[in-house]
């Protein structure tokens, strides 16, 4: 279905895995408002041009974490407002958001589909993660669509050093991630598994920050999401809650009957795996007491128990789609 023609512009990550081979010259043949961002910082700036250009669709070429970059830059910088239309091109090492909700398309094609009208426009909300501390020593708020911490960050540390840095990527690297983690989890000693415990208390808010429940570990996984599926295809959320919110999931240590519960705690529709081992939530608000380190979509951040993390909604974007 077309509409009227927009206006285009791209952040072109040029670290990322599928755009270290793309020269000066076939951006400059893009056109004008097409930026490399290099660096995180360099894209509040140019988000800024942008907007001062009357840019109307900006394409993120580059993984989950330039893609986080651009929403925090938007949604918690304030660098491009209102938000513009993002159109989510897969060239990272991993690509989960753009798997959901991104356009497999070349910078060219994109440009063509945005700039004919063309595509279809979908409507998701972000997540908003406030109070965590970065590689620099800086506490700050950051914007994306799904969160980890416990199992899910040594699983990201298990994937970087085993496969990323031999060449696997994507799909293959995350089923090769989770077998043989979930393996070394069911014959190792729990206290060394991937799925070890840690002490972690869930506050669960509503709309007015009020509490609804608390809910205290230990735990082995701490997951929410605003993406409607996950690497694989995964759907691990099943909370009810009226209205708009964070869905989040949470898996208690040791996960009750782990072999059993695996498939229906990701893929599961009807059947889920049951309560109190596995809690799914829908709250506008979470809040975690928990010390160690988090991530989102992919990016590394180390949290305190003391001044627990925060997950809330940043706000809403549209996105590009075919």
């Amino acid at each position: 279905m077309n509409s009227a023609p927009r206006t285009f512009g791209a952040l072109v990550n040029p670290n990322s895995r599928r755009n270290r081979k793309i020269d000066a010259a076939s951006l400059r043949a893009l056109g004008p408002n097409i930026e490399l961002t290099g660096s995180p910082a360099d894209a509040p700036a140019a988000l800024r041009r942008m907007a001062a250009n009357g840019v109307d669709v900006v394409a993120v070429s580059g993984g989950d974490g330039a893609v986080m970059t651009a929403l925090s830059a938007i949604l918690i910088d304030g660098a491009f407002d209102p938000p513009p239309i993002l159109c989510l091109l897969p060239s990272g090492t991993t690509n989960m958001t753009a798997g959901d909700i991104g356009l497999k398309a070349t910078l060219a094609e994109a440009k063509a589909l945005a700039e004919s009208g063309g595509g279809r426009l979908v409507t998701r909300p972000i997540l908003r993660l406030d109070n965590v501390v970065d590689g620099n020593g800086v506490m700050s708020a950051h914007a994306g669509m799904f969160f980890g911490a416990i199992g899910i960050c040594r699983a990201i540390a298990f994937c970087r050093a085993h496969l990323h840095s031999r060449g696997v990527v994507g799909a293959g690297a995350s089923w090769l991630t989770l077998l043989p983690l979930l393996l070394k989890n069911l014959i190792s000693a729990k206290e060394n598994g991937v799925l070890a415990p840690a002490p972690a208390a869930i506050r669960v808010l509503d709309h007015t920050g009020d509490e609804i429940e608390t809910l205290d570990g230990p735990w082995s996984v701490l997951m929410a999401s605003t993406l409607e599926k996950l690497v694989m295809g995964a759907r691990p959320f099943w909370g009810e809650g009226a209205g708009p919110g964070v869905d989040a999931t949470f898996v208690r240590a040791p996960p009750p009957r782990l072999a059993r519960s695996i498939r229906p705690l990701l893929f599961g529709d009807a059947k889920r795996p049951p309560e109190p081992g596995y809690q799914s939530r829908r709250a506008a608000a979470f809040e975690i007491a928990y010390t160690g380190q988090v991530t989102l979509d992919g990016e590394l951040y180390e949290a305190d128990a003391g001044t627990p993390l925060r997950l809330s909604l940043a706000g809403e974007i549209r996105f590009l789609v075919k």
